[in-house]
């Protein structure tokens, strides 16, 4: 019995011994095939970029304004029409020269201005009218003329292009002037060749007079038809606005020499046009070229009762536009007065 636990002993323990020889011997041998972990180099770090000094950025200076307009190449062709929307949108954010009109004459209020429809602009909207040597013939009768060219201006009524030589007549299309828009002509006419010329121009008050004079911040006139003698001169002087310069060329109502003294106007008394005006007396309704520095952000012309043409002058430009070939016709140089022609397009022969 006990040799036989012996034997049992032992082959148990060296079955268990085999077992860990076994063992030990895979042991060596995963040892021998294991593969070496795998060391990954990190990459080499890029190269220092060098850090350039800080440059202030260069500013471009924003152009300087012409010094006839708050905009530049405002009118590029005074007969294209505007409507009275569209010019809110183009004149939005842009600066006025008078900042007390800014807070009286409010977007909704310059809407609301109406076009002058009597006496018969609108009636006849669309009709043509001729301007002739023959009709203003007619039309003056036996007044006499001042020497020289005459200058006539036809209230509602546009000419055929913006710029007119002199012809034998010119055919003009009737329209109720929108106190925005060049709804009106301003030519030459010279008695002794007898021909006109023609240009785009206005001769009522723009929006922005109209409401202002209403609201009683300044007054706005309408120079009613006739015939004056006005005299060669500038218009104004701006250089409490920062523009130290005056048109020149200009046709003053009164001037040194004389003028056609007090003329009877109609005086802007509601903010929606002309309508129900009062008739009053003007002093200082001059001729001149339609962009000056007082020209507000919404209108296309600067009057607050003068005659104006289309065009504009400043020192350094010069007269330009419709308003430097009127100049060339006119020929104001050495003359002291000149006979100057306002009617309604209405009391023109129909051509």
């Amino acid at each position: 019995m006990a040799g036989g636990g012996l034997r049992r002993r032992g082959i148990i323990l060296g079955g268990a011994g085999a077992a860990a020889a076994a063992g030990l011997g895979a042991w060596a041998w995963l040892n021998a095939h294991k593969k070496p972990p795998v060391v990954t180099t990190p990459p080499p770090p890029p190269p220092a970029v060098p850090i350039e000094p800080e440059v202030a950025p260069v500013l471009t200076p924003e152009p300087e304004l012409p010094l006839s307009s708050v905009r530049p190449q405002l009118i590029a062709n005074p007969l294209e029409w505007e409507s009275p929307q569209a010019a809110l949108v183009r004149g939005a954010g842009l600066p006025w020269r008078k900042t007390i009109l800014q807070e009286s004459v409010t977007p909704e209020r310059w809407l609301a201005v109406r076009a002058l429809t009597e006496p018969g602009f609108g009636a006849r909207s669309g009709a043509g009218v001729l301007v002739s040597d023959a009709v203003l013939r007619a039309h003056i009768g036996e007044r006499p003329l001042k020497d020289g060219p005459v200058v006539f201006a036809v209230r509602g009524a546009r000419p055929p292009r913006p710029s007119n030589g002199f012809a034998q007549e010119y055919s003009l299309a009737i329209i109720p002037p929108d106190h925005l828009n060049f709804c009106c002509t301003i030519g030459v006419w010279d008695p002794i060749n007898q021909e006109v010329s023609a240009y785009a121009a206005s001769t009522v008050p723009n929006r922005t007079a109209i409401v202002s004079s209403a609201l009683g911040v300044q007054p706005a006139n309408m120079l009613l038809p006739g015939i004056f003698d006005y005299t060669p001169g500038s218009h104004s002087n701006y250089k409490k606005y920062g523009f130290d310069f005056a048109i020149v060329g200009a046709l003053r109502q009164n001037g040194v020499g004389g003028g056609a003294g007090a003329l009877p106007a109609l005086r802007a008394t509601t903010p929606t046009g002309m309508q129900g005006a009062s008739v009053d007396k003007t002093m200082d309704d001059n001729i001149h070229c339609a962009e000056t520095p007082l020209l507000e952000p919404f209108d296309r012309f600067s009057s607050e009762g003068c005659m104006v043409v289309a065009g504009r002058y400043t020192p350094e430009e010069g007269h330009s536009g419709p308003w430097a070939r009127f100049l060339r016709d006119a020929r104001f140089q050495d003359r002291s007065q000149v006979t100057v022609i306002l009617v309604n397009s209405t009391a023109l022969p129909v051509g």
